[in-house]
Order: structure tokens, then sequence, then C-alpha cells
């Protein structure tokens, strides 16, 4: 009560206070307070930033857009020296009205008229609309429900400037009866909220009002769109009636409805795109779309790709939840060499977060140009990355559009308090670390594989191949795979490997499905075609830099009784053992001998649970034989319900 009562009484002193100083200086007093608000104001001034960039990003530079919203709150904030300075505005002196005959014309009709309006320029200039049309002015005000002594006040200047005012849930009879007195009733067409319709706001869709639509439909009421515009060099301003719309009636209620509100967004559009500045974008304009964009960043690296990718999905299957249709964007992020990777993430960390809004345009120094060209046009609700190396570029352009930023595995340098949330698996975390809510601890790398996938991948691959449908146990998945920074695989090993795999698969009467990775090495692949590509019992090879069959990894495993895979993927590994599949990890090689990385403690730490058998490479035809021999199993882990509850709480 005691901050109500102090509100109350600041704001009436001040407007005392604007009231009494020349106009001009209260209008610059209101430049200055806007200025203030601009530099401080970060929470306002990053949703206004995000919405003017959604709507403006294909036509305006950053900095044209950065100028936009600076005099977004200039004039925000004249506007409100504007409502306090009602009851001593002279509206003939202070508006020029243009289209009154439109007005005049539309009463002939003895139906009343609605004057449609948006939030836009210093709409509260129009409470004067009965003083300069000569007619009864009736109009919705949304009350301060918080600070009623505050909401009498204002609403006071608001009926001394000549309006009657009606609030919300009560004024449905009065507005009739006021149209059928042959009175003009104002209403916005903006901000509909939780029960507006979806209309295409620039490109996306955003929550309308339908109330002064559905009620000149009904009644037949004449329909004119009005807008206020200041003129930034007086004290001044133009309030524009334009003609009535016409709305065509065909029969067909819900979409007369939806026909009409577009041609008055269409307006809406045109005009807030000639005077950018005098809309309000200081709310979430798309907030009750039914559509959503996910942005998957992608460093090259296949692993990443799919770890993100899976997420991605998550995300669109909890969106769906909510009936979200949801379109998922791939793009590649390529930086112009290895300097200036290093240089970009040392530029991201030393970015202040408040700061770092508006920023996107620095990634022309570091990236190629096709790929930041493609960052710039790309608007994301959900902006979805893999791998330290773009961790950065994630969140410059989450920031931008104040979209969810999610991160797959540590984002370098970056704070995890940067992000939205952090999918991190247990191999990655550190006792000695706090972590926050925003991070997910898994199992293993997030990935696609669960039955339904397996089962549609393997249909797909059977349908390509149709070998495949001819039944031989047991069936043997082989995924080699290839350099990474700290491992490799040898042609010499997988020389051994596929021959003792042959070996075990003549005698048990079986079959082989192999394939390789985009990593393996050319000389190792010569060896697998050389042992596979004229063995029967292989009816399905595939050398991934030479052929690819996108369902080649998701087929082989859902095929497959038992899978043979080397350890330097743990994306790879991770992939076979949310199979099901009896797994069985050959050690790959080491360019350090006595390395001992993330890979090893991953593929130990399976291997103790009992999810994967270990083999060395002479040993995997012993490890095999015994697996067929005693029907040994490998325990299946899933983080799918893990990372589905983490797709639902970051929506």
């Amino acid at each position: 009560m005691k901050s109500e009562f102090s509100i109350f009484w600041i704001v009436k002193i001040f407007a005392a206070f604007v009231r009494w100083l020349p106009v001009s200086v209260a209008l610059w007093l209101g430049r200055v307070i806007g200025t203030i608000g601009y530099l401080i104001d970060h929470r306002h001034k990053s949703l206004a930033y995000a919405n003017l960039k959604i709507a403006f990003s294909c036509q305006k530079k950053t900095s044209e857009i950065k100028g936009i919203l600076k005099k977004v709150f200039q004039n925000y904030a004249q506007n409100f020296i504007e409502l306090l300075r009602l009851p001593k505005i002279d509206p003939h002196q202070y508006i020029t009205l243009e289209g009154k005959e439109h007005v005049d014309e539309a009463l002939k009709k003895n139906k009343g008229l609605i004057l449609l309006a948006m939030h836009f320029g210093s709409w509260e200039l129009c409470n004067f609309m009965s003083k300069l049309l000569g007619h009864p002015y009736r109009v919705v005000v949304n009350p301060q429900k918080r600070h009623q002594r505050l909401n009498d006040l204002l609403n006071s200047y608001r009926q001394k400037a000549g309006a009657s005012l009606v609030e919300p849930g009560s004024g449905t009879r009065d507005f009739v009866k006021a149209l059928r007195n042959n009175e003009i009733v104002g209403m916005v067409v903006d901000q509909g909220g939780k029960t507006g319709s979806l209309t295409k706001f620039f490109g996306r869709e955003s929550s309308m009002s339908l109330g002064a639509i559905k009620m000149a439909l009904k009644l037949g009421v004449p329909v004119c769109f009005c807008t206020i515009v200041r003129d930034p060099k007086a004290a001044h301003h133009k309030l524009k009636v334009f003609s009535p719309s016409q709305f065509e009636i065909s029969g067909n209620r819900d979409q007369d409805i939806a026909d009409s509100l577009n041609k008055v967004v269409t307006q809406m559009e045109k005009v807030i795109v000639k005077y950018p500045s005098e809309y309000m974008w200081f709310y979430k304009i798309w907030k009750y779309s039914k559509e959503s964009t996910i942005v998957v960043l992608s460093d090259q690296k296949f692993g990443h790709l799919n770890q993100s990718r899976a997420f991605s999905e998550k995300i669109k299957k909890a969106l769906a939840e909510r009936s979200i249709r949801c379109h998922i964007e791939v793009i590649d992020v390529e930086f112009k060499d290895e300097a200036k990777k290093t240089m970009f993430a040392a530029l991201s960390f030393a970015i202040h977060e408040k700061t770092s809004q508006g920023r996107l345009r620095y990634l022309k120094w570091f990236l190629k140009r096709k790929s930041f060209l493609e960052v710039m046009s790309v608007k994301g609700d959900f902006v979805v990355s893999c791998g330290s190396s773009i961790a950065g570029v994630n969140y410059f352009l989450s920031q931008d559009y104040r979209a969810k930023s999610i991160v797959l595995q540590k984002p370098g340098i970056l704070s995890f308090k940067r992000f939205d949330l952090i999918l991190l698996p247990k191999h990655d975390k550190k006792s000695s670390q706090q972590y926050g809510e925003n991070v997910v601890f898994t199992n293993l790398t997030p990935n696609l594989i669960d039955q339904e996938y397996l089962q549609s991948q393997a249909s797909r691959l059977m349908a390509k191949f149709p070998d495949l449908h001819h039944r031989k146990s047991p069936t043997i998945g082989l995924m080699i795979g290839g350099e990474s920074k700290n491992y490799f695989i040898s042609n010499i090993q997988v020389e051994s490997i596929v021959e003792q795999v042959k070996e075990v698969v003549e005698q048990r009467q079986g079959r082989i499905l192999a394939t390789t990775s985009r990593r393996t090495q050319k000389d190792v692949e010569i060896v697998v075609k050389a042992g596979l590509s004229d063995f029967n019992q292989c009816p399905f090879l595939v050398i991934a830099t030479e052929n690819n069959v996108p369902e080649a990894v998701g087929g082989i495993l859902g095929i497959s009784d038992i899978v043979i895979i080397s350890s330097d993927s743990i994306s790879m590994i991770s992939e076979a053992v949310s199979s099901g599949k009896t797994v069985i990890v050959f050690d790959a090689e080491k360019r350090k001998v006595n390395y001992r990385g993330k890979h090893e403690v991953f593929a130990e730490n399976l291997f103790k649970q009992e999810h994967i058998l270990r083999a060395k490479t002479y040993e995997v035809g012993l490890v095999l034989n015994n697996v067929i021999e005693n029907n040994i199993k490998t325990k299946p882990i899933c983080d799918q319900q893990v990372l589905f509850e983490a797709a639902r709480q970051i929506i």
C-alpha cells in the first residue's frame, strides 16, 4: 500500500511539473529519459532488439536496427510525457487530422464506426478523437490492477481529453449500444494474448485481437484503420484515418474473419515498415505462435552434427505435445582458419553478456563469407550446437533473437551460465566443479537411437538392398572408425580383425554388415574392401567416403545381433550401446603410448557396468565366438527419457 501511495504521488507531482514546462522542454526531457532507459534497461532493450531483428533483419543492417531501437525508447518516453500533459494539450493545435471525411461518410450509414488501431505512435493522443471529429468516442483502456489510485489518475487525464473509457470484460454490451447509437468505438488489434487469433505478422504467427473484426462482420459496422505519427522536428502529430476497410462476407464465418484480419495486419505492417520507431516493440510479439524454428549449428564433424540433430528431434517432439509445428535448419559454421577460430573464442569470452546482443556482425571477421551470410539470415527460437569451437556462435546468435541456447558437451572457455541448457556426458563431469540447474548429465552422447528409429532405418535399408531380407544368424555389424586427435585405426589392425570376424562367420554360417566412417583413412578403406568386397557372407559393405547411405548405421544396428565397433568414437559407441544389441569394442591405436583420455575412461566405465565387452585386436575373434557360444548379452542404456525431459524443460 505504501509503494502504491508513493508511486501515485510521484507520478502526480511529475505530471504537474511536465505540464508546467514548455512543451518543447517537456519533450526534450522525455527524450533524455528514453535515452537513459536505452542505456540501462537491458531487459526491455534486449526484447525490443530481438523483435526488431526478427522483423527487419533481411531489410536493415544491425546499425540501423540499433538506431531504430534508441528512437523507440525516446518515443515511448515522450508518449508518457504526453499522457501526463493531456489536460493541457489543445488537440487542434497539437494534432493535424487527416481523413475526417472517411468518418463522416461511415457514420451516414447509421451503424456507428469502429476505429481500429495498434500500439503505435503516441496512441494516448487518440483520446482527443471526440474533440477532433465532433462525435462521441469510446475506447477500451487496460487497467493498472496493482496500482488502482494511479489507474484512476491516468484515466482522469484521458477523460479530460474527451474519451469515454471502458475496461475490458465489461464493455461489450456498452460497445454494441454505442454503435447502435451511431457512435465511434476505438479498439486495438495487436496483442491478442492467449485468446487471440494467430496471424502472420512480419512472416511469423502472432496473436491478434478478433473483437473488432467479429463485431464489424456481425453487425455490419464500418471499420477504419487509424494511425498517429510524431513529427520528429516539432511538437506535433499527424492523426490519419484511412478509408473504410472492405471486408468480404462469403458465408464462411471463420474464413471471413481470418481474411479480414489478414487485411488489417497487412495494413499495419505497411505503416510499421514506414515508421518502425513508432511501434511499441517491448512485448513478446510472437509468444503464442504455433510455429517454431530450431537452428542447428554444425562444425562439420559428423558425430557432433548427429548429436545436435538427436536433441533437436527431442525438442521437436516436446513442441508437438503443445501442437507447435517445428522446422529444423542446419547451418555450417566454417572459420576462415585456425587462428581466426582461436581469436573468436577469445572474443566470445571477453564480451560481457549484457553487451553481446547486436554483435553478430563481428562474425564476418572470423567466418567464411557463405557461412557468415547464412548465420546472419537465419532466425531461430532454439539454437543447438555441439563442440566447443562453435559455442560462441551459438551464444551470439541466441542473444540476438533471445532464442534458447543449447550446447552439447563443454562450451570451451565460455561460462556454463551463458547458455540455457548444457547436455554434458558424465565422463566430462568434474567432481571439483559446481554445476547449475541448466546442466543435464547423460550416460552417453545424445543420439537418435531407439527401437522405433532402428526399425525404421532397418526397413529403409532392406528396401534399398533386398538381399538383406534373407535372415542369417548370427548377423555381425562391423563398424570401423578412423582418425582423431589422439587415436587412429591402422590397416594392420583392421586386416587382422576382418579375418577373425570372417572366420567366425564362416564357422557359424552367419553374415557381416560393414561400414567405415568419414574419418577412416584411405589405406584402411583399401584393406576393408580387399577383405570383404568379394566375401559371400558380407551382403552389405559401405565405404562412407565413396557411397553415402544415410540408413547405414541405423540399419546395421537394427538388423545385427552383435555389433563390433572401434573405440575411437564416443558417439559411435553411444549409438551402439543405445541399440540394445551386444556390443564388442576393440581398442584403437594410440598416438602416444601412455596416453589415457576420456575415450578410455568412457569405455572402461561402460565395461565395468556390463554395457559393452572389450577386446584387444588379437582377441576380437575369441570374444565374438564366446558371445555366440554362450549367448552373452550386454546391458543397453537409454538416455532418451532424460533427453526428452530436458527438451520439455527448455521449451
